[in-house]
């Protein structure tokens, strides 16, 4: 496919740098040397050597160490280091750097998940967790195996977080549960399925406290 130059524009986001278009469609930014280095032109046709030399040569190299600094102080899901990549870089350069990064270990969507399980599991109901990790770009199928290895870590615990989280939050909801009326039991329970949790555990819970 014949690739053309069709704008070089300011990048907005960063000074001595320029937005280039190929085919009226965002391509990628350089620096305005490396502009004039590669001698890019508006209007200009691109070869798929020059274009292949950009990427290998200035792009590539600089999506992988621009992924490296998100990672350098948190961790991310490869959903969002995808997301900030491609405001700057084309495709194949975000292919290129999450490849690097997955080589390495330094993104893993299933050890984000199991930690995000692990810190949430006291705060949370399963389904909020589920929810919160769907928006992260987590699949579903990676979100259940954390799940599924989390259970395993926790082993048999006598009581499961989840319960206790709602044994927690119907004590301070509730000072006295024993005087409390239908329209009130009613009003509890909505709240806590509201907040993710199952009537089944709902309701259990309820009866366990109830009978302390």
């Amino acid at each position: 496919m014949e690739m053309k130059i069709t704008g070089i524009e300011d990048y907005p986001k960063g000074k001595g740098r320029v937005s280039v278009y190929l085919n009226d469609e965002f391509a990628f930014v350089l620096y305005k040397s490396e502009v004039a280095r590669y001698g890019l032109e508006s209007g200009m046709t691109v070869c798929d050597e020059m274009y292949e030399r950009i990427m290998t040569e200035t792009l590539y190299p600089r999506a992988r160490k621009r992924a490296m600094n998100l990672l350098k102080n948190m961790d991310r899901t490869e959903a969002d280091v995808r997301r900030r990549l491609s405001e700057v870089y084309p495709p194949e350069a975000v292919d290129n750097a999450v490849e690097y990064l997955r080589s390495f270990h330094y993104i893993d969507d299933k050890r984000y998940a199991e930690e995000y399980i692990r810190c949430k599991a006291e705060r949370a109901s399963r389904k909020q967790i589920r929810s919160k990790l769907a928006e992260k770009g987590i699949g579903r199928d990676v979100i259940e195996s954390a799940f599924e290895s989390y259970d395993e870590e926790m082993g048999d615990c006598s009581i499961s977080p989840e319960r206790e989280l709602i044994r927690k939050l119907i004590i301070k909801r509730c000072h006295d549960i024993t005087n409390l009326d239908y329209d009130g039991k009613q009003k509890l329970f909505a709240y806590l399925y509201g907040k993710g949790f199952s009537v089944s555990d709902i309701e259990a819970v309820y009866s366990e406290v109830c009978n302390e």
